[in-house]
């Protein structure tokens, strides 16, 4: 029997969370659909199958973001020509520039159907504060009400684009798969729980060094901590580097926190240190927390806009999601107001002083995990995929 043939759409596989989604979907759904994969930018981080059929879109990338955009039609109708020689019936495009591109088939009369993956707060994102940010915005409001179903990986994020972009069509929430199996065997994770004692103290952050994962919160909440043994463990890389490492010394840290550089594969760092922490100012659904949660971490994150509290306090509705001045004891997870260190610096000494919280999110955290397992988000990406 032939299989469905598929296009997935994506700048590149480099360095991101949605890149290592893309991935994950490369190497789980080939079984079940012939995948055609189109990059923008031929940069492959990220495994992927062997004899996986590569398409490289943008033959001439340029770092010109009004460039970028002025092109995104002529992409377009490039992308059109590819998916109709080789009778393609389903577009499915991450992340936005990708996403302005395929909004662009139907207007173009393409038949086939267009499904987009929203994985960001996009109203955060796109703040209007610069002129390439407007047209952002306005690209988001004209383009993806010409999707066939938008794909959110959280529910704040479709309520995001309802309300303010009016985007009304079609919409699916799958969540970020993780693969267990890998987590467990790879790295041979068999410490129980109570077993995790470690001097000293060492907190634990994962994500791209930029303004939006706010790692010079994490940096200033360190500063106010005296009264115990405690590290702290940056991962990730970007434009921030040189400027959170001045701010280290600044602050005299250099004895306290580490920058180390971007990898792949966090886990091993992840099942050495005592408690996660994420200081985002607003997430999609962030893959830190769920390998947080997968290696039985004990969890602080701010209580941004995003997944964050449908991943942490699934009991509570999003309609409830409002900026808290104080520190929330969270089913997974302790939750603090955004840009707030004082408040970050009592959540973190808590958990250090409080080792019955401590075990107590320990216990249970990987069960929250199982959730979002590979199996489990696979299988509604092929029902969706499946669908006509």
């Amino acid at each position: 029997m032939n299989k469905k043939k598929i296009s997935i759409l994506i700048v590149s596989l480099y360095g991101g969370g949605t890149e290592r989604v893309v991935s994950i979907l490369l190497n789980n759904l080939g079984d079940t659909f012939d995948i055609y994969l189109v990059l923008l930018q031929p940069i492959i981080e990220y495994d992927i199958p062997a004899n996986q059929k590569i398409t490289i879109l943008d033959k001439y990338p340029s770092d010109n973001i009004f460039l970028n955009i002025l092109k995104i039609p002529f992409l377009a109708f490039r992308y059109y020509r590819f998916l109709l020689k080789n009778n393609i019936p389903v577009s499915f495009s991450f992340l936005n520039r990708p996403n302005f591109i395929a909004g662009f088939l139907k207007l173009f009369g393409w038949k086939g159907k267009v499904i987009l993956s929203e994985r960001t707060f996009t109203s955060a994102y796109y703040t209007t504060k610069t002129p390439g940010e407007r047209i952002g915005r306005f690209l988001v409001k004209k383009l993806y009400p010409q999707a066939d179903l938008i794909v959110c990986n959280s529910r704040n994020i479709e309520e995001d684009l309802r309300k303010v972009f009016n985007v009304q069509t079609n919409y699916s929430i799958i969540y970020n798969p993780i693969n267990l199996a890998k987590i467990n065997e790879s790295f041979h994770f068999k410490r129980e729980p109570g077993n995790y004692a470690s001097k000293p103290f060492t907190f634990i952050s994962v994500g791209r060094l930029n303004q939006i994962k706010n790692h010079a919160l994490l940096i200033k909440a360190a500063s106010l901590l005296s009264d115990f043994d405690f590290r702290i463990q940056i991962v990730g890389k970007g434009e921030l580097k040189k400027t959170l490492e001045d701010y280290i010394v600044a602050t005299g840290l250099q004895e306290r926190v580490t920058l180390i550089d971007h990898t792949t594969n966090p886990i091993e760092l992840l099942i050495k240190a005592d408690c996660f922490v994420l200081t985002s100012n607003f997430e999609g659904f962030p893959n830190v927390l769920l390998e947080a949660l997968a290696c039985r971490l004990p969890i602080i994150s701010t209580d941004c806009k995003g997944g964050v509290r449908e991943l942490l306090v699934p009991s509570i509705s999003i309609d409830n999601t409002s900026a808290n001045s104080e520190i929330i004891y969270a089913e997974y997870g302790l939750l603090v107001p955004i840009c707030n260190a004082e408040i970050l610096a009592a959540a973190m000494t808590c958990m250090y002083d409080n080792t019955a919280l401590q075990q107590s999110y320990r216990k249970k955290n990987y069960n929250r995990a199982k959730n979002f397992d590979i199996s489990v988000i696979m299988n509604s990406f092929k029902e969706l995929l499946h669908q006509k």
